[in-house]
């Protein structure tokens, strides 16, 4: 039976398993000892339980004169008092004593002395009961009075020195009860006023006045709590309006903590199964006393009654290393993780793998490894429990990771952690974007992006935020370049979605609504855009005309019909025994997937990887869908198969510079921004046209020939359009033209052999003009003319 009760998580499934009142019929009170002793150590007994197992107690033959027996009977009534403050209770208990005391039969009266522990159990337990149910304001007064008339009875049979002292005692006692608010005030002081009046009528006046101070004070406050009083009333104890009177009275410094105490208890007579009651309590309980068992007994109280709270277990986790440090705190872990109370939720096991998390890294017992371990298992038996009932803001991954982050040599840890997280919640768009924040605090902006872009092909739950995210990164620490290529992107998978979304629009029937678009990518609606869509064709064009822009509009409207921009995917982490037909049906047979290629090494071997051709856009969206299916074990990749452009060779033509300027100096300018294929000039030698690997180098090359000085000359540099020059250009446009040319076609000569004809030319004196630097034009004006004919 024992066994059966260690795994009870419910009164009902305690009451299922053990019939109390077939047990109770058959007089086996034994097993419905040990019954009841294992429910109380998991869950809460209510006062009405408690009394009928003492009843069952007191039932036993010489209950009452076995000492045994009676200090059981005893200890049921303390834990009765301490589960809950019961009014009830406490006059059951006293009573019971008092019953005791006044027994005829010496036996019991022995047998409760020692079982009790003292004579006077009594007048103890007394003042044990006024001052846990004295703050009550509404029905403390009960016992108290009980309590002044045990006082009274005991003056009367004392005589001398004891008595006087025992005066003096309930003197006290009634100042006390004076300061206490209370419904019973006026009465109390009328009590005070006839005990001064018959035993200590010397000093009445004096005493009088003392006390009439304290009466008003304790008057006005209790105009306060008559207020929130009514308040109850009309809510019929609702506990939001206790939570305004708690409020109310903690802002007075003058309200004592067992007065708020008291309007808590009072709170959970019908909220004890509420969680946050009970949190609320044991917070106010831990800063308010500064003895931790207080704090202890609280949360200990709240399991009971609500053991499936992971915050209760958290806070009880934190109050139990208070008060006795990693030992007990580790056992009440144990005892939430053995008996599988939050194992039910995510969000409640994060709860308390947090706590106990913080409890693991501040003891000094515990080194890094330790922390380390500790994350590991607390992630691993986190994501065995149902996924469906993650916390959405990812808390609990968020404090584990950043535990990891910051132990010695964690971020590699950390790092794996984020892994099994994104691989585990992969629809979550919050754990890919902190998982990238992550890299960039600690790895590098390149890991990030890496991260973000992984993310991107996957369908999330909130791909707005991932790009937003990832913009973000972008625009504070990337280059031009990697705006351009993020934007790009995002704006591909936005596209995506859109198809997508269409896509289940038409598989979903004409009788649902119609698709709303993502709100970044909705058109705006301006009156030119209206006035556009409302004008027809019809004035100004003919019926094939207008049949045609039909047809044309009738093919925009079904997107996914159409053949895709992107045609190709690529496949990774297929299984090796596959073949091109498989891929083929994995992706929807011939009719979806064409020009399979499976890529293999040098020795012919298939390493899971391959590229085909889908047939539309629809096609496209389908396999993409496949993302991360299970086949054989394999997680299959599908994403967009993105080709390396070969670098296209650009020219840039440089002019403005000197006669004896070289290639080679033009060539050192253009160095540094890239790849120098060559450098060549034209016929008339005034241009210069460098050659660049890439567009990307020809971009950087013009800024850095542009207005730059080469021997006091200020350079002008452009790209070329198209990969040739101006005058090629026009002469191609022209011939595209049917332009025929009928001038003579003049034969370009260059002066390279000007040396030469200077060498047979007549000797001259040299003038002032002569001895001047002549250009290459001046030369071919001088040597072969300007008419000079082929």
């Amino acid at each position: 039976m024992e066994s059966e009760l260690d795994n009870l998580n419910s009164l009902g499934d305690f009451l299922k398993v053990l019939p109390e009142k077939l047990l109770r019929a058959g007089g086996d009170i034994d097993s419905l000892r040990t019954a009841r002793q294992c429910m109380y150590g998991y869950l809460a007994v209510t006062s009405d339980l408690f009394l009928e197992w003492i009843a069952d107690e007191e039932s036993l033959p010489n209950a009452l004169s076995d000492e045994s027996v009676l200090k059981h009977i005893i200890g049921l009534y303390e834990m009765a008092v301490r589960e809950r403050i019961s009014l009830v209770m406490w006059q059951r208990y006293v009573d019971f004593a008092a019953s005791l005391s006044n027994s005829r039969d010496e036996e019991i009266r022995a047998a409760a002395a020692a079982a009790f522990g003292r004579e006077d159990y009594v007048i103890t337990l007394l003042r044990q009961g006024v001052e846990a149910t004295g703050p009550h304001y509404l029905q403390s007064q009960a016992l108290w009075m009980q309590y002044c008339d045990y006082f009274l009875h005991q003056i009367n049979k004392a005589e001398g020195s004891q008595r006087d002292e025992l005066v003096e005692q309930l003197q006290s006692v009634f100042i006390e009860r004076l300061a206490q608010p209370h419904t019973g005030v006026d009465e109390t002081f009328t009590m005070y006023s006839e005990f001064t009046t018959k035993h200590n009528a010397a000093t009445y006046e004096q005493q009088m006045v003392d006390a009439n101070k304290i009466v008003s004070v304790t008057r006005g406050q209790s105009v306060q709590r008559n207020a929130f009083e009514d308040r109850l009333v009309e809510s019929e104890g609702s506990w939001a309006e206790y939570s305004r009177y708690i409020s109310g009275l903690a802002a007075d410094h003058t309200t004592r903590p067992a007065e708020i105490c008291m309007l808590y208890e009072r709170a959970l007579v019908t909220s004890c199964y509420s969680p946050e009651v009970w949190s609320e309590y044991g917070a106010y309980t831990a800063g308010a006393f500064d003895d931790t068992q207080v704090a202890l007994d609280v949360m200990y109280r709240g399991l009971r009654n609500c053991p499936w709270s992971g915050r209760l277990w958290a806070q009880c986790v934190r109050s139990a290393y208070a008060h006795e440090g990693y030992e007990l705190a580790s056992r009440v872990y144990a005892r939430a993780t053995d008996t599988h109370a939050v194992s039910y939720s995510m969000v409640e096991f994060g709860l308390l793998a947090v706590a106990w998390l913080a409890v693991t890294r501040t003891d000094p017992g515990c080194d890094d490894e330790i922390v380390l371990d500790t994350c590991d298992q607390c992630v691993d038996a986190a994501y065995k429990l149902d996924p469906n009932t993650a916390d959405p803001v990812l808390y609990f991954e968020r404090c584990c990771t950043s535990t990891a982050a910051n132990a010695e040599n964690g971020t590699e840890r950390a790092r794996r952690l984020w892994t099994r997280i994104c691989k585990a919640r992969r629809f979550c768009t919050e754990a890919w974007v902190l998982s990238a924040e992550f890299e960039a605090a600690h790895g590098s902006a390149q890991s990030a992006r890496s991260v973000f872009r992984h993310a991107a092909q996957r369908k999330l739950d909130n791909p707005e935020r991932l790009f937003d995210a990832w913009l973000a990164l972008e625009n504070t620490s990337g280059e031009l370049v990697d705006i351009d290529t993020a934007e790009r992107i995002i704006c591909e998978q936005r596209r995506v979605i859109l198809r997508r979304a269409e896509r289940a629009h038409a598989m979903a029937g004409p009788a649902q609504s119609e698709v709303v678009l993502p709100a970044k990518r909705q058109r705006s609606v301006t009156p030119e855009a209206t006035a556009a869509d409302h004008s027809t064709p019809a004035d100004h064009s003919t019926p094939a005309d207008s049949a045609q822009a039909q047809s044309t509009k009738s093919d925009s409207a079904h997107p996914a019909d159409q053949p895709p921009r992107v045609t190709t995917v690529f496949i990774s982490s297929l299984p090796r025994t596959f073949s091109s037909a498989d891929v083929e049906a994995f992706l929807g047979g011939p009719t979806q997937a064409t020009n399979i290629s499976m890529q293999i090494d040098k020795a012919g071997e298939f390493h899971g990887r391959a590229t085909a051709s889908m047939q539309s856009a629809s096609a496209l969206i389908a396999a993409l869908d496949k993302n991360n299916t299970v086949v054989d074990g394999h997680h299959i990749s599908v994403h967009i198969y993105k080709q390396h452009a070969k670098p296209v060779e650009t020219s840039v033509a440089v002019r403005g510079f000197a006669v004896h300027a070289t290639n080679k100096q033009i060539a050192a300018i253009a160095k540094p921004a890239g790849t120098v294929v060559r450098v060549r000039r034209n016929q008339s030698g005034d241009t210069a046209f460098v050659v660049m690997h890439s567009y990307g180098d020809a971009v950087r090359a013009e800024a850095m020939l542009n207005g730059c000085v080469l021997d006091e000359c200020t350079l002008d540099a452009s790209i070329v359009k198209g990969g040739r020059s101006a005058t090629a250009a026009k002469q191609k446009d022209a011939k595209e033209a049917g332009v025929i040319s009928l001038a003579p076609r003049k034969v370009a000569r260059r002066p390279a052999k000007k040396v030469s004809i200077l060498r047979t030319a007549p000797a001259q004196e040299p003038s002032g003009a002569d001895t001047e630097a002549k250009s290459n034009a001046e030369f071919r004006q001088l040597f072969l003319g300007n008419d000079s004919k082929p």
